[in-house]
């Protein structure tokens, strides 16, 4: 007849790497598969290169295309202003009419173009979008806010610069004037 042994420990670590394994597996992939984007964990945009960077100066349009003076200067600020965001989904917040009439006539802002659509690593879905706006004087000003579309149209939710710092210095120095360039940064 055979003993029974009774098992000397009780095996608790092995299940629970293995549950705390599929934790981080089912996050990873819910994310990946809701965002739609594999490097949603990464943050920031992939590869930014605009084929058009437009200031709007309180209705004067000046265009940048590479080659073009100070288009390296607002293209790499650009890139790292967006390198990282601060929001885990889009604001609620869109572009009426009524604000973009006051965009073209009475604010300053920076709108980015790209031949292909720009990839955001994010957790949140933002689309394919081929031009971005970023408001530095007026209706949302102030507030990091960056907006999304593609083909002349802009979308609803916005996303949230974590640092737009640079993209303000470059426009600073070209000799744009704005009351946000006027708040000294906080720590």
């Amino acid at each position: 007849m055979t003993e029974l042994k009774h098992p000397s420990k009780i095996k608790v670590l092995e299940p629970m790497i293995t549950l705390a394994l599929f934790a981080i597996i089912g996050f990873y992939l819910l994310n990946a598969f809701n965002t739609g984007n594999w490097l949603w964990f990464r943050g920031g945009i992939t590869e930014l290169e605009p084929s058009r960077i437009v200031i709007v100066d309180h209705g004067e349009r000046m265009v940048f295309q590479p080659g073009t003076p100070n288009f390296n200067e607002l293209s790499e600020a650009t890139a790292e202003a967006l390198s990282k965001f601060t929001n885990t989904d889009l604001v609620n917040v869109g572009l009426s009419e009524e604000t973009l009439f006051d965009y073209e006539n009475s604010a300053l802002l920076v709108e980015v173009y790209f031949n292909n659509p720009v990839q955001f690593n994010t957790m949140v879905r933002t689309g394919e979008p081929t031009q971005l706006l970023i408001p530095i004087d007026g209706r949302h000003a102030g507030s990091s806010y960056v907006f999304r579309g593609a083909q002349g149209e802009w979308w609803f939710g916005a996303i949230r610069m974590a640092d737009p710092q640079p993209l303000y210095a470059v426009l600073q120095q070209m000799g744009y004037t704005a009351e946000l360039f006027e708040v000294e940064p906080t720590g």
